[in-house]
């Protein structure tokens, strides 16, 4: 529904759904921890559900023509890191890599930047919203390219132990 809607150029109704998916990410998460109902398949299925939201939004923006320039690189390095993290963490199997202190920051600026862009003309006084957002999208880029450093130190470091 998410790429339909952002295919239809929609605005507002797929920043909704992408934000409400992203709010039921935190919440079913936090839920289950403190109900002590979490699993290896409820983790891995949380994690492809992650990575699938991140590159339907950049997707459909991309097909939408909503990303050019800077932007468009931005957004590429994190559909990149969505494919890196994720071969990473099946190459460990349980032994996963976790994320950094920086990942928090990279996913509210990854969130905002993409939700500014899907609605393009969002009131933000003199500013353009995305101008905002495309700013944000290259912040969380960055944030991207030294968190997704950490990820493979640490992962092909566990990958060469015996």
């Amino acid at each position: 529904p998410l790429f339909w809607l952002l295919m239809t150029n929609t605005g507002w109704p797929s920043v909704a759904e992408y934000l409400a998916a992203g709010l039921l990410d935190v919440v079913d998460g936090q839920v289950d921890r403190r109900l002590n109902e979490t699993s290896r398949l409820g983790a891995m299925l949380d994690l492809v559900g992650d990575r699938l939201l991140t590159f339907v939004m950049v997707l459909g923006l991309a097909i939408a023509g909503a990303l050019d320039g800077w932007v468009a690189v931005a957004a590429a390095v994190l559909a990149g890191r969505c494919f890196i993290v994720a071969t990473l963490n099946e190459a460990l199997g349980p032994d996963k890599v976790g994320g950094s202190r920086l990942e928090a920051l990279k996913i509210a600026s990854q969130f905002a930047g993409l939700s500014l862009l899907a609605a393009p003309g969002f009131p933000l006084g003199p500013v353009q919203s995305t101008d905002l957002g495309g700013g944000l999208m290259v912040a969380s880029a960055l944030l991207t390219l030294v968190t997704v450093i950490g990820y493979l130190r640490t992962g092909l470091a566990r990958l060469r132990q015996p």
